[in-house]
């Protein structure tokens, strides 16, 4: 029975981040949110909340795409620490192959609304005063190493 629950669930998984990538709505909801939660006074500092949460849940994403926790009969090679695969191939287990893969699904729509966010606000409060585009912003969130600093010379 596990195994056809595993199956069952790693498809379901995999439908449910093809509908969240392409179906949710997340033009619509970043520009009903902005409206109702942004005045142009607190649009910069909403920018940045946007940044960092994309950054946070970016870097939550490519933790869980990192995972791998053995499904099926597969036993894949773990490349993550063993402290925390261990964690995710215990949530993997208990959720039928489902967990990690809807979770990033999901994940993968909140980039999305942050980015319409960010686009919405960028058309709404152009620039804002920092003189930074959200498009520049992404660029230079890029490039930017663990430690904060940039990793390619900004030449003037």
């Amino acid at each position: 029975m596990y195994l056809h629950t595993t199956g069952e669930a790693i498809h379901l998984a995999r439908d449910f981040g093809y509908v969240c990538e392409t179906e949710f709505p997340a033009k619509q909801v970043a520009e009903y949110l902005s409206r109702q939660h942004c005045e142009p006074q607190d649009s910069y500092r909403r920018k940045e909340l946007l940044h960092a949460t994309k950054q946070i849940t970016k870097e939550l994403m490519d933790l869980l795409n990192q995972d791998r926790s053995p499904l099926c009969n597969t036993r894949p090679q773990h490349i993550l620490d063993p402290s925390i695969q261990r964690h995710l191939t215990h949530f993997s287990l208990i959720s039928h192959g489902f967990g990690s893969p809807a979770i990033v699904a999901a994940l993968t729509a909140i980039q999305k609304f942050l980015s319409e966010s960010l686009n919405h606000l960028e058309k709404m409060y152009p620039g804002n005063g920092s003189g930074v585009t959200s498009s520049q912003q992404s660029s230079l969130d890029t490039n930017k190493s663990k430690d904060g600093t940039l990793m390619n010379d900004m030449k003037k």
